[in-house]
């Protein structure tokens, strides 16, 4: 038994000094009050912080569960007794088909080169991958040396900028080509007027952290100028995207070409009321040719027939299906955003909030160097002043906003360094601990955690790995790739079936065992927290004064996530 508590309780300051209340109960019935600033937050604030971590590591699972579907997918790709459906009518191919569990009447926007071709290397030198945690997550157009066009729903999952990378000058996805530029993301800028249900407005800005290195393989293109092409004009789609519905994606750049449609046969297959007029289609109503997942944010290409110049006409959006007969791809139209585009592009740099990765860039100025760029930065929160608002107070107020960003981004650099050392461990724990037990005797149990799992914001498709049993036993490689998703999906399990509404970390109480501080100035604690829906108690290592609670608050963290797991 503890021989000592001290309950810390939160009292949350809008202020930028955070306080922590501690109260101290002693058994001879006396009764102290010892107040503590703190430079990081109280238990709410460590809440918010192993929030952060649940949802990043259900981005995680949700990853590691597509790349081991691609991976199953291709190994059925070259198996003849389940071929994977390339369009609705499979008639033309032998073999048999792989029915989805579930059919789809309805049509509806749907995140989106099926029918295509492999481009020739160099071809689209605009063309971006934009990654998340190093994984493609959408295609993006170079247009101009430190910004590209992509689709806002991109973003919908994860709109933190450190999250994310660009690739330009790649072409083989599976090794690092010559003119290949991996930047970082300063800024991600969606339309403001983005609908998520209906696609509406599905355009976003993303600001790299540093100009690209133009060459051959790497230039922008051109903006939209002039009218518009007419209908039946042929444009060019590319991408690294699936090449088939729900398939694999591409390991090289894939383009097709695809002519323009006219709106009212647009809206005649997909429906009226979902195609607007700042959306546009191309494509093959007979099927076969189109974009598809893991092409959004990609361009559509149209070459001037005056000057020659490739401008950039749609950016890949939705579409019901990919290459099915009747349903056409749908773009959104550039040209009713150049105005937006070039406005956010010309921004002058004080009339922009600072990001996380200029404020941090900071840190590593000298001390001459920092002050000024640091009150340049900070001056953006001076146009938030109320009117009449005298200069000095104005310029406090700036400055306390933009400490608090500050803290805040050095937090958010902290978790993400906490989350990679975790995901490190995890990988090395998923290679030396032998799962196929667990894959051979339960997988119906996987299966339901699977369907009950929480999709964020990215779409969960049916894996399918049930369909096909009979016909996979002779298919050399499909075992093993499904026997792989199993074990992804097991592994992941602690994190895949925790339902939306428990998504998060409640930290009640942390007692302090006042005597037992050690040669490190830490103490032993009981933590009680709710986490991911599950009340959960277990003991760990803290500090009270400002550094060494900084130094233990991953610690605690970490053992909540553990203490899920078990």
């Amino acid at each position: 038994m503890l021989a000592c508590l001290t309950s810390l309780s939160l009292s949350l300051s809008l202020s930028l000094s955070l306080s922590l209340s501690l109260s101290l109960t002693l058994s001879h019935s006396l009764t102290h009050s010892l107040t503590h600033s703190f430079l990081l937050s109280t238990p709410a604030a460590l809440s918010d912080r192993g929030t952060v971590v649940l949802e990043a590591a259900l981005t995680s699972a949700l990853s590691a569960l597509e790349r081991a579907s691609s991976e199953r997918s291709r190994a059925e790709a070259g198996c003849r007794g389940c071929v994977p459906c390339l369009f609705q009518d499979c008639g033309q191919l032998s073999g048999t088909c792989c029915e989805s569990s579930t059919v789809q009447n309805i049509t509806q926007p749907r995140s989106r080169i099926v029918g295509g071709s492999p481009a020739p290397p160099g071809s689209w030198p605009w063309l971006v991958n934009l990654q998340l945690d190093g994984g493609l997550m959408c295609g993006g157009v170079l247009v101009d040396s430190s910004w590209v066009v992509t689709a806002a729903h991109c973003f919908a999952g994860s709109r933190s900028e450190s999250y994310w990378t660009a690739v330009v000058g790649e072409f083989d996805i599976t090794k690092t080509d010559p003119d290949e530029q991996v930047l970082k993301v300063n800024r991600i800028i969606p339309h403001p007027k983005f609908n998520p249900k209906t696609f509406n407005n599905d355009i976003a800005l993303v600001e790299l952290t540093s100009p690209v290195v133009l060459s051959e393989h790497v230039a922008p293109v051109c903006l939209p100028s002039g009218m518009e092409p007419p209908t039946g004009s042929p444009c060019l789609v590319a991408g690294w995207g699936s090449l088939y519905e729900d398939g694999p994606s591409a390991d090289m750049v894939m383009e097709a070409k695809v002519p323009l449609l006219p709106q009212s046969t647009c809206k005649s297959a997909l429906g009226k009321e979902l195609v607007t007029n700042t959306m546009l289609c191309a494509g093959y109503l007979s099927g076969g040719i189109d974009s598809c997942q893991g092409d959004s944010g990609g361009p559509l290409i149209y070459q001037d027939r005056i000057s020659g110049r490739f401008q950039l006409y749609g950016i890949t959006s939705w579409g019901d299906g990919c290459g099915e007969k009747g349903k056409p791809g749908v773009y959104t139209r550039v040209s009713a955003f150049s105005d937006w585009i070039q406005a956010e592009i010309h921004k002058s740099f004080g009339s922009r909030e600072p990001t996380c990765a200029e404020l941090l860039k900071t840190t590593e100025m000298t001390e001459e160097e920092q002050k000024p760029e640091f009150s340049s930065l900070c001056h953006f929160y001076t146009l938030t002043c109320p009117p009449g608002q005298s200069a000095s107070v104005c310029s406090q107020m700036a400055e306390d906003k933009c400490l608090t960003r500050f803290k805040k981004c050095q937090m958010h650099s902290f978790l993400q360094t906490l989350l990679d050392l975790l995901q490190r461990a995890e990988d090395y724990i998923r290679d030396k601990v032998d799962l196929t037990f667990f894959t051979q005797t339960l997988p119906q149990l996987v299966e339901h955690i699977y369907s009950t799992a929480f999709a964020h914001t990215r779409e969960r498709r049916d894996l399918g790995l049930s369909q096909c049993l009979t016909q996979i036993e002779a298919c050399p490689g499909v075992r093993e790739s499904s026997q792989r998703v199993s074990q992804v999906r097991d592994s992941y399990s602690w994190i895949l079936n925790i339902p939306n509404k428990n998504l998060h970390m409640n930290f009640q109480e942390v007692l302090v065992d006042l005597s037992s501080k050690n040669d490190r100035g830490l103490y032993q604690a009981r933590v009680r927290a709710v986490v991911g829906g599950r009340p959960l108690t277990f003991y760990s290592l803290v500090g009270l004064e400002n550094e060494s609670f900084y130094r233990s608050a991953p610690r605690i963290i970490a053992l909540a996530l553990e203490a899920l797991k078990t």
